[in-house]
């Protein structure tokens, strides 16, 4: 008899799956987290953890089988999201308690320490941002010095906004991650990914840095031809918000909404599509290369949503612009 396939999310990247207290809490313990299981009992479900690493985010999903009691250690400096997928959990961050379940996820940030209460039902995906990593984004976006640790509203709004962006793109990276490995490899591919959840969360989720953040500043035409030729010059190579607030002179954030101005789209948006049409140059240059291996190139690993974005870009599909060489 064959043993059950595992569709859980991130299966193709199991950290452990078991029912050894001891064994997930010492992992836990390296993670900078204390476990306890205050009903545990002798037929709960298993554990399951699955996990990954981009550069700077760490994709986790963890279900517990029974109530479980997570604390934060202070060796922990990321910034945690959670977006439920069954049943609830509670996080206590000082006073401030939110739940976790349905349409609300969690934001946890390194001002203290969190407590997550899960119920045995719970699963749930984390995604955890390396601080350096999102204060350095931040940093870039509005150009002015970070003095106090970054604070998000911990309430995760998932039915509009940020929130549901958010998961969105963490679920279609999911489904990507469960298919194959092939985004962990493409360099060009996993920046775009990061740089679209960190612009995502810092810009959209209120924190104690939002005013700033959104403050407008009047920039010279000149600071987006910056920014545009950068793109065009580095397509072949990672390209962050950091790099291109860096190349325009300009706040990231002042630089984002004079670009959709005078482009129609942002930046990350105008890069993707930039990249679509280096693919579309070479399929019409002529080629004997295999047309996943152009797209794999240029960033795309999906084909199917590489297709699709095609499409609705040049308004046929990939193999009608080979045909037409």
């Amino acid at each position: 008899m064959h043993a059950p396939v595992d569709r859980s999310p991130l299966h193709r990247h199991p950290e452990l799956c078991c029912s050894d207290a001891a064994g997930v809490a010492d992992l836990l313990a390296s993670k900078g987290f204390n476990l306890t299981l205050p009903r545990r009992r002798e037929g709960d479900g298993g554990m399951q953890i699955n996990a990954t690493d981009l550069p700077s985010i760490h994709l986790c999903y963890v279900s517990y089988g029974t109530e479980a009691i997570a604390t934060t250690t202070p060796a922990r400096t990321d910034y945690r999201v959670q977006f439920p997928l069954a049943g609830r959990s509670v996080s206590v961050m000082g006073r401030t308690e939110v739940v976790c379940a349905d349409m609300q996820g969690v934001i946890g940030s390194p001002v203290c320490d969190q407590t997550i209460r899960s119920a045995a039902n719970s699963r749930r995906l984390m995604m955890y941002f390396a601080g350096d990593a999102l204060i350095r984004h931040l940093n870039a976006m509005m150009d002015e010095a970070i003095v106090e640790k970054v604070r998000f509203d911990p309430a995760l709004d998932l039915t509009r906004g940020a929130g549901r962006s958010l998961q969105r793109w963490v679920m279609l990276a999911v489904e990507e991650l469960d298919d194959s490995n092939a985004l962990l490899a493409n360099p060009l591919a996993v920046t775009q990914l990061e740089q679209l959840l960190l612009t995502g969360l810092v810009c959209g989720q209120s924190h104690n840095y939002s005013d700033q953040l959104h403050r407008r500043i009047a920039i010279s035409p000149r600071s987006v031809r910056r920014a545009i030729d950068y793109i065009h010059a580095n397509l072949h190579l990672p390209i962050t918000a950091e790099q291109l607030a860096a190349a325009a002179a300009v706040p990231g954030r002042t630089l984002y909404a004079h670009f959709r101005q005078a482009t129609g789209l942002a930046p990350l948006a105008y890069v993707r599509k930039a990249r679509y049409e280096r693919v579309r140059r070479e399929l019409l240059a002529g080629t004997d290369e295999h047309l996943t291996v152009i797209a794999a190139r240029w960033g795309f690993e999906h084909m199917g949503r590489f297709a699709s974005g095609y499409r609705a870009l040049f308004g046929e599909r990939p193999s009608q612009t080979l045909r037409r060489r």
